[in-house]
C-alpha cells in the first residue's frame, strides 16, 4: 500500500474518470461537465451557464411534448 498522498490535481482527476459511475446522475449533464473540464473551462460561470442551458434544453422538450 502506497502513502503517497494525492495532489489536488490528482484527486480531480480521478474523480473525473470516475465520474460516470455516480449513481442516478444525468448523463447529458456530466458530460457538460466532462466537456468543460477537458477543455480548461471549468469556471463557476462556465457551470452555471452549462446547467442552464441543459435544463433550457430539456424544459424545451418538455414543453414540446419530447421525452
Amino acid at each position: 500500500m502506497s502513502d503517497k498522498i494525492k495532489s489536488g490535481k490528482e484527486v480531480i482527476e480521478d474523480f473525473f474518470a470516475e465520474i460516470y459511475n455516480i449513481p442516478n446522475a444525468d448523463p447529458k449533464t456530466l458530460d457538460s461537465l466532462v466537456s468543460l473540464f477537458s477543455q480548461g473551462k471549468f469556471t463557476e460561470k462556465s457551470i452555471q451557464n452549462a446547467l442552464e442551458e441543459r435544463m433550457q434544453k430539456e424544459l424545451s422538450k418538455i414543453e414540446k411534448g419530447d421525452d
